[in-house]
């Protein structure tokens, strides 16, 4: 088959329609094609898209178009709505693609008590505040005191919010540091935004000791950091130290272990 090696032709027997095999048989080797199939991250079902995607931009390397195409991310943010599956419950995504519904509420919240968050009264799902409370235990014992300052939000207040930041930085703006309704994590009542009585600020949290803390222990106990630094283009936002997720510990260590986005861990293993 056009100089394909014996693995290579089993390969795309295996992954290739006999319609799209003939094709290939009638044509020079397709290096990009099964470059594609290669991949760690290769999903079978996105396979036409990484092509599409290939065709408009060629200096884009190949891993990286897979992991934007399994994120939906060769989509416009917003124009592209699915469903949240709130069947997966803490494993539940919700981002710029996966829409909650309006009435969406869990039916577990609890009130989050003082000790541990400051500003407006908080609520969040019972599981996470358990594992929060362990967490907390284990960090206060090493001379770190995280404190929360944003957990649940409804629907309605998702929208407040984000109107307010349109007002302020245009609907742009506001896209990049806020979800709009219906799309938020906070939403699912999963969602943390953590930072420490000696580190209350957005733009220094990343240099505090809290938050070094969390990036190497938050996994052990269900949580990750949900929007990295430098994926931007695969999270849809910009890199939030103090916005962390609970997922459980099993996800978690198997997203800390393979260093990739929560983003990128759905697709791959829980979206089947």
């Amino acid at each position: 088959m056009h100089g394909y090696k014996t693995e290579e032709v089993k390969l795309l027997m295996k992954e290739l329609s006999n319609k799209k095999l003939d094709e290939l048989l009638s044509s020079p080797k397709d290096d990009i094609l099964l470059g594609f199939l290669q991949e760690k991250y290769y999903l079978r079902k996105n396979l036409d898209r990484y092509l599409a995607y290939y065709e408009k931009h060629k200096k884009v390397a190949l891993e990286d178009i897979v992991a934007l195409v399994n994120v939906h991310a060769d989509y416009e943010h917003y124009e592209h709505d699915i469903k949240a599956d709130v069947s997966k419950d803490i494993a539940v995504l919700s981002n710029k693609y996966y829409k909650l519904d309006a009435d969406y509420e869990p039916d577990d919240l609890v009130d989050v008590k003082n000790t541990y968050y400051y500003g407006e009264s908080q609520q969040i799902r019972s599981e996470v505040m358990d594992a929060f409370i362990e967490m907390w235990n284990d960090a206060n014992a090493e001379g770190i005191y995280l404190i929360i300052n944003s957990s649940y939000r409804p629907y309605t207040e998702q929208e407040q919010l984000y109107n307010e930041y349109t007002e302020l930085y245009g609907q742009r703006g506001a896209d990049t540091i806020a979800s709009r309704p219906g799309y938020s994590e906070h939403q699912t009542g999963l969602a943390l935004d953590i930072f420490s009585k000696d580190s209350t600020t957005r733009s220094t949290f990343k240099d505090s000791a809290a938050y070094t803390w969390l990036i190497n222990n938050s996994y052990k106990y269900g949580f990750i950091l949900r929007y990295p630094e430098g994926k931007e283009s695969l999270t849809g936002f910009e890199f939030e130290a103090w916005h962390y997720r609970y997922v459980g510990k099993k996800h978690a260590k198997a997203v800390h272990e393979k260093n990739i986005t929560y983003d990128e861990y759905y697709a791959y293993y829980l979206d089947k």
